[in-house]
């Protein structure tokens, strides 16, 4: 689906600001199989409405395509790194929203249940997850959290509130951002949540992008890239309100949003505004300087492999993350660079990256012959290379400097 106009504001008003190309779902890891098929990839673009300042990619493929054709390979249990961030943000919410064991915590876009294990963990509330993915769903069901297998829609809203009423907190990590309509969404988070309750998500934020030069976190899978003005508007018709902002590290940089139906006194929300006034991420003319950055960044990232290769040494990568797909086929990086790529999840070890074709093995395949390895989430390097000390590697890590 093209999209035409702003579903935040309805202007037609959209100007391109991003364009990486053609890319592949970069979530969807093929299996052996699957690399004699031909493989669908899309235009990853983003528009910037010229009303509002909502940010969305041009080009929407179909949720049920995203996540129900084929197997998600993504569990936050096989992540060190997600586990102790889902940890710190149950015990958070558990005060900020002043939860107790009668309350009900919904989280939306559950995965195994890792968040929702916490909140079960720490007070033995009531929890509830909602996962489109169905193998996903059912690793959850064994670890035994109650999951609804399917999207967060009206129906799933209904079965929630019939079997448990509404919830005190909702959570959406890194799944706000691949809603397709969010005027229905946020209808259901209205309908679902309590007068008195929050809901809380976590997404890339537009100023990280910008400032960060974090072009890898856009991907076909999704759909918004947010920045709290346009979105402090489009909440009022839900008689919503944004009562507290964070930035974290997560996820190439993520905000933490806690929303609510009780108003708020705002002046968090209007400083986080004129933060991104300041930064100019609602003026077209900002993104070409971005598109520059991303260029540069291609240009030396490919100059340094081809040398290391040019002298017959061996590249790997660390961390088959989604982002990193999005790094591998806008530098148009694949197997005659990279021989292979590190993971931890069970998941996507025996797979290949879409796209770029290049297989996935566990740490235990590094050999002593490999000296250099390309960190591909950049964003946990610091942990990965601590990790790997002992294999004395040269890492290379493709950030703007």
């Amino acid at each position: 689906m093209i999209v035409a106009k702003c579903q935040l504001c309805d202007s037609k008003n959209l100007k391109l600001i991003i364009d990486l190309g053609y890319h592949p779902l970069a979530d969807t890891f093929l299996k052996p199989e699957q690399l004699t098929r031909s493989e669908e990839t899309f235009p990853l673009r983003i528009l910037l409405c010229q009303n509002c300042g909502y940010a969305v990619s041009q080009y929407i493929i179909s949720a049920e395509q995203r996540y129900q054709q084929t197997d998600y390979s993504y569990t936050s249990a096989n992540s060190s790194v997600a586990i102790k961030h889902f940890a710190e943000m149950a015990s958070q919410i558990i005060i900020k929203a002043n939860l107790e064991k009668s309350d009900l915590v919904v989280d939306i876009g559950s995965n195994d249940g890792t968040l929702l294990s916490n909140f079960r963990n720490k007070i033995k509330c009531r929890v509830m997850g909602v996962e489109p993915a169905a193998n996903i769903a059912k690793i959850a069901a064994k670890n035994k959290i109650s999951t609804i297998n399917r999207f967060f829609d009206d129906e799933a809203v209904k079965q929630i509130i019939k079997v448990s009423g509404q919830a005190k907190a909702i959570t959406a990590t890194n799944v706000l951002n691949h809603i397709t309509d969010l005027n229905h969404f946020f209808k259901n988070i209205a309908d679902l949540l309590t007068e008195d309750g929050y809901f809380i998500f976590e997404s890339p934020y537009l100023l990280d992008l910008v400032e960060k030069t974090c072009f890898d976190s856009i991907y076909p899978e999704h759909i918004s890239y947010f920045g709290i003005k346009p979105l402090k508007n489009f909440l009022k018709k839900f008689g919503l309100h944004i009562h507290h902002i964070e930035q974290n590290d997560y996820m190439s940089w993520s905000i933490r949003v806690y929303i609510a139906k009780k108003p708020s006194n705002g002046s968090l929300v209007e400083q986080f505004c004129r933060r991104e006034q300041e930064a100019k991420i609602y003026q077209a003319d900002t993104y070409k300087i971005l598109m520059a950055k991303a260029e540069k960044l291609k240009f030396d990232l490919c100059r340094q492999l081809y040398q290391i290769k040019s002298r017959g040494q061996r590249i790997i990568g660390i961390g088959a993350a989604t982002k990193g797909n999005t790094l591998l086929n806008y530098c148009k990086i694949d197997g005659t660079l990279i021989d292979f790529i590190t993971d931890a999840s069970p998941l996507k070890i025996g797979k290949f990256t879409p796209g770029s074709h290049i297989p996935i093995k566990s740490d235990s395949g590094i050999t002593p012959d490999i000296k250099y390895a390309l960190i591909l989430p950049w964003n946990i390097a610091e942990f990965l290379k601590k990790k790997l000390k002992h294999l004395n590697l040269q890492f290379i890590i493709p950030k703007i400097k």
